[in-house]
């Protein structure tokens, strides 16, 4: 029990100090820096960010999508996903996109719930 929990927060950590130094890093950096060039946007570094979101996500995501069983559990990640897809297109904006899905998934959740 106690290694699971180290293990936890030992990721919970590391996620943190990768998504701060994404964060960070080009504010500490020079303007003549030769990494914030690399880091600025014609660089194939600029989907970095994006590229760790999915990983936790799916690091998040899987196992509980793997542990679920019957259409009626699978339901409100469907519908979070799809609404999540399709505010992203049509809205052109991840962070409303993201909050559509959480509100979708959660509305969904709630309905299959009251059943």
């Amino acid at each position: 029990m106690l290694n699971n929990q180290l293990d936890m927060w030992v990721a919970i950590i590391a996620m943190a100090v990768i998504t701060y130094l994404t964060r960070a890093l080009p504010f500490l950096l020079s303007s003549r820096s030769r990494w914030l060039r690399r880091l600025s946007e014609g660089s194939s570094l600029v989907a970095l960010g994006p590229a760790l979101l999915v990983g936790i996500a799916t690091a998040v995501i899987v196992p509980d999508v793997m542990a679920l069983s019957g259409v009626s559990q699978y339901l409100p990640y469907a519908g979070g996903l799809l609404a999540t897809a399709l505010s992203a297109r049509r809205l052109g904006n991840a962070g409303l996109a993201v909050i559509v899905g959480v509100v979708v998934y959660g509305a969904v959740l709630w309905l299959v719930g009251a059943r």
